[in-house]
């Protein structure tokens, strides 16, 4: 793809609402996964929406998690004091 028609779409991008976005996003890894695999997973969940176990399968949003720094924390870590504050 051509720099500039890759720079007009980035900024296209740029213009949507959240949901647009996230509807955008779906798309795009629906593309990534390969043809067999998303009919599989497919198959599974029609079965589970036919045997009553479901009502909605929602697919996980890439917006989900946001990008988290670390932080560097001062004296024993922090799992050893939580084990400590449980007991």
């Amino acid at each position: 793809m051509a720099k500039a028609a890759l720079d007009r779409i980035m900024k296209e991008i740029k213009t949507l609402a959240p949901d647009e976005r996230r509807q955008l996003c779906e798309m795009l890894n629906a593309l990534r996964v390969p043809a067999e695999e998303e009919d599989k997973r497919q198959a599974v969940h029609q079965a589970l929406r036919a045997a009553g176990l479901v009502t909605q399968v929602r697919q996980p949003r890439a917006t989900d998690t946001p990008h988290r720094r670390r932080i560097e924390v001062q004296g024993k870590p922090v799992s050893e004091t939580i084990i400590e504050e449980r007991r």
